[in-house]
């Protein structure tokens, strides 16, 4: 993938929302999210699309009939035709990423994900998203992963930092400790 090419296309496509259709900004990133799904479970569409020898106008069509089916917005439509045109479609998933991120940094939201060895109550959700809110001083939003690996405890990630409150990191921490006395 090419970092530049998306964070470039990324801004580019998330500032012509914002100009064009800005109160739909939430409904074009759930249509990216969307089609990034679909392209994911699929990835020969994305190899197809990619393939020099398929005339750039067949791949043009494939997106047009994506615009038609209607699960697609205008815009989000136009950014496939142009990706397409342009031999940049492989580069969809950084695009939908980076304009995830504009849209949360716009709205000041902030996705954390939360590593649990069970399913979190509503509850813990509720306290844990408050805490982090308080944090971070942006509105979260908990995406949960369950992990039986971590024995107990939680884990949540947001961005590069990590809150390691495993139990299986602390024991971790505890046999390198008694390692170093033992040593």
């Amino acid at each position: 993938m090419n970092d530049k090419a998306e964070k470039v296309y990324g801004d580019a496509f998330f500032e012509l929302c914002c100009e064009q259709d800005e109160k739909n900004l939430k409904t074009t990133l759930e249509e990216l999210r969307g089609l990034d799904g679909i392209f994911s479970e699929n990835p020969e569409f994305i190899k197809l699309m990619g393939t020099p020898t398929v005339p750039v106008e067949e791949k043009i069509s494939l997106c047009k009939d994506i615009i038609k089916s209607g699960k697609v917005g205008e815009l989000s439509g136009n950014l496939l035709c142009v990706l397409a045109e342009k031999g940049r479609i492989n580069c969809f998933s950084g695009i939908v990423k980076r304009f995830g991120e504009l849209y949360n940094e716009k709205y000041k939201l902030a996705e954390i994900t939360v590593t649990s060895s069970e399913p979190l109550t509503d509850k813990t959700k509720e306290q844990i998203a408050a805490k982090m809110t308080q944090i971070i001083g942006k509105t979260v939003t908990i995406k949960e992963k369950i992990d039986k690996g971590i024995i107990g405890g939680i884990v949540i990630d947001y961005g590069s930092r990590r809150y390691d409150g495993s139990v299986k990191s602390r024991l971790e921490a505890l046999k390198n400790e008694l390692g170093s006395v033992i040593a």
